[in-house]
């Protein structure tokens, strides 16, 4: 009887002691900064594998695209975490927006851009048609400018299709070196020009880890432990 009444005590303070690590788990929101895709599978990874839950985070991984500012969310406070990159971060600062970088998943930034294969290098698009995103104009476009002397008015918008670059002889456009160059390939051009621009000298990281400064010094242990699960995720 003794025994018996041990057990069913013990499985009480079990279930009490699984119900208090359940409720223990902190809620967390992090932004993507597009669609889901390969560039985000360790995240993804660690979702569907519990390891978050086994950092005591209940996260919720919200995609971003085209018309979603990220950075305006975790500013208003919509999310707890972005995934941005670090020259957005100066920006931010400058309008009052504490933004800092506490990882990254990419110690090369994947952004490359795209030329036909009478491009030798890349100083040679200078006067070609040169497709540029609404982010790529504040991040990698003024760098570009700056070292290779390109103008804006080689600029047209890139809209995240490739017909017009595969339709025009004459033109480049940006992409990322794990999505727009299989892409190009589909669509028939097989000996496109890639110039990664990590390889050019373009420095910064990217797939950031963003979260606002007063988020570090209020919450340091959710912000260590997002970390070691996301890391976890990409192993």
């Amino acid at each position: 009887m003794f025994e018996r009444s041990f057990a069913l005590a013990a499985a009480l303070l079990a279930g009490i002691s699984f119900a208090g690590a359940a409720h223990a788990q902190q809620k967390v929101s992090f932004q993507t900064n597009w669609f889901a895709q390969a560039e985000h599978g360790g995240l993804y990874q660690a979702l569907a594998e519990g390891t978050f839950k086994k950092y005591g985070l209940d996260v919720t991984i919200k995609m971003g695209g085209p018309q979603l500012n990220g950075l305006q969310l975790l500013a208003a406070g919509n999310v707890d975490i972005f995934m941005g990159f670090d020259i957005q971060n100066y920006k931010a600062w400058e309008q009052g927006v504490q933004a800092v970088s506490v990882g990254t998943f990419f110690q090369k930034d994947p952004i490359v851009v795209i030329a036909h294969n009478d491009v030798k290098t890349f100083a040679d698009l200078k006067g070609k048609t040169i497709l540029v995103s609404t982010d790529g104009q504040t991040n990698w476009w003024p760098w570009a400018k700056a070292k290779y002397g390109f103008k804006d008015e080689q600029t047209r918008p890139y809209t995240f299709n490739v017909q017009p670059f595969v339709a025009n002889k004459n033109a480049a456009q940006q992409g990322y070196l794990t999505s727009e160059t299989l892409a190009v390939q589909k669509a028939g051009i097989k000996d496109a020009k890639v110039f990664l621009l990590a390889d050019l000298g373009y420095p910064p990281y990217t797939e950031t880890i963003t979260v606002l400064k007063k988020t570090i010094d209020s919450n340091p242990k959710m912000i260590e432990a997002f970390v070691k699960a996301s890391a976890e995720g990409w192993k």
